[in-house]
């Protein structure tokens, strides 16, 4: 086994809210224990499911969310011995990650005080949708309400002559779900370190509503520093005022994303001579534009306007990949808008190696997906097995258990 986290045991106890944590980890080379009921995690009634066929075996959602993880079927309500079994396995672990409701680990004598007698260096971190204590401690969630009650929807919708009176958008995903994961993986590592030193472990009480405040971006910063709300606009920043367009429809039908005009004197030279080569902005050559603050969007100089509308007669004249190339080559941040297949086209990432095949239970052959998020080059990323089946490796770990020699 290879990675920087080859030498952790992880017992990890989550459903939606949690495995991607525990994905990370085991991804990084830690042996994770996913422990689940006899009817297994909710997560793997999450679709899309292979051929649209509903199964605890069948969830590419919970396929890519728990490679590299161990099943284990435990039914910790209705069985002592079972609970013992939970106990003993968290016992000879470095991590202990479940996303139980506020109060249930206790019941089920799974609880850091209970289990640090035993396992004083075990860093149990417990996720939850509100944390441990607090008026919304046992309310519930899901990852449309805590992108909701955390802030983050409140930044995404549309401009008004795109959508008049849109509500705010769902950013799809599971993004509040991986941004609580993150976090939570953050706290362990830094917990990891602190062991290094203290040789003692430690309880991380991770709350999804916290993890998603403090990821509002410029909302909460306006509202805190000038007391001003920001505006929802499409395929940009929110925002205190009106920005320009940076979404615009190219010759091809494709949209491309402008960004970062003229800040730099260098990049705006190469972008003047590459749209005057074809005939556009002529009038970027007067003195009015020489100075890059005049350029900028969202300071409410005419001069901006000018800029972006020019710009989006120029992206109009031409496809979406020759533009997108041609301002890379200025120097500028643009990209094209890209569906699903195009990025599973992409040679960039496949030169990469960033994708890796995986195979479940109903597909014949084999299926791609998302790989490692980062090159490490003394301990790799690895993909060393598929998603469990539910409850495949119950016996396994459980003689484990019995003979640690064999672990």
């Amino acid at each position: 086994m290879s990675g920087p986290l080859a030498a952790l045991r992880v017992v990890e106890i989550c459903d939606e809210l949690g495995q991607y944590a525990g994905k990370l980890m085991a991804d990084m080379g830690a042996d994770v224990v996913k422990l689940e009921p006899p009817h297994g995690s909710s997560a793997r009634g999450v679709g899309p499911f292979v051929d649209d066929e509903p199964g605890p075996n069948r969830s590419l959602n919970f396929w890519y969310h728990n490679t590299n993880k161990r099943s284990v079927v435990l039914d910790l309500d209705n069985s002592e011995k079972d609970r013992e079994l939970a106990r003993d396995l968290i016992n000879g672990a470095d991590v202990f990650l479940e996303g139980l409701p506020p109060g249930r680990g206790k019941d089920l004598a799974l609880d850091y005080d209970t289990l640090v007698v035993a396992n004083p260096s075990l860093i149990h971190c417990a996720i939850t949708p509100f944390g441990q204590d607090g008026p919304w401690a046992n309310y519930h969630s899901s990852d449309l309400v805590a992108l909701a009650a955390g802030g983050p929807m409140n930044m995404n919708g549309y401009d008004p002559e795109d959508a008049s009176g849109a509500p705010p958008i769902h950013g799809k995903g599971d993004q509040a779900y991986n941004t609580g994961a993150h976090y939570a993986v953050m706290g362990i590592l830094t917990a990891l370190v602190a062991r290094d030193a203290s040789g003692r472990g430690q309880y991380i009480d991770c709350s999804m509503h916290e993890a998603l405040s403090s990821s509002t971006e410029v909302g909460l910063p306006h509202w805190l520093y000038t007391n001003t709300n920001i505006f929802r606009q499409t395929g940009r920043h929110a925002a205190v005022i009106r920005t320009e367009r940076w979404l615009h429809r190219a010759r091809d039908g494709k949209d491309v994303l402008v960004f970062n005009i003229g800040r730099s004197n260098e990049s705006w030279k190469k972008l003047k001579i590459w749209m005057q080569s074809h005939g556009f902005g002529k009038q970027f050559d007067e003195e009015r534009f020489d100075d890059p603050s005049a350029r900028q969007a969202a300071r409410g100089g005419t001069e901006a306007k000018e800029i972006f509308q020019e710009v989006s007669r120029f992206v109009a004249a031409l496809d979406a990949d020759d533009v997108y190339r041609g301002a890379q080559a200025c120097g500028l941040p643009w990209g094209t808008v890209r569906s699903p297949d195009e990025t599973v086209d992409d040679l960039h990432l496949h030169d990469r190696g960033h994708f890796v095949e995986t195979k479940g239970e109903g597909l014949e052959g084999r299926a791609l997906m998302p790989g490692a998020p980062y090159v490490m080059s003394g301990t790799p990323w690895e993909f060393r097995f598929p998603a469990p089946k539910l409850g495949e490796h119950t016996d396994e770990v459980l003689r484990e258990l019995r003979d640690p020699t064999l672990g």
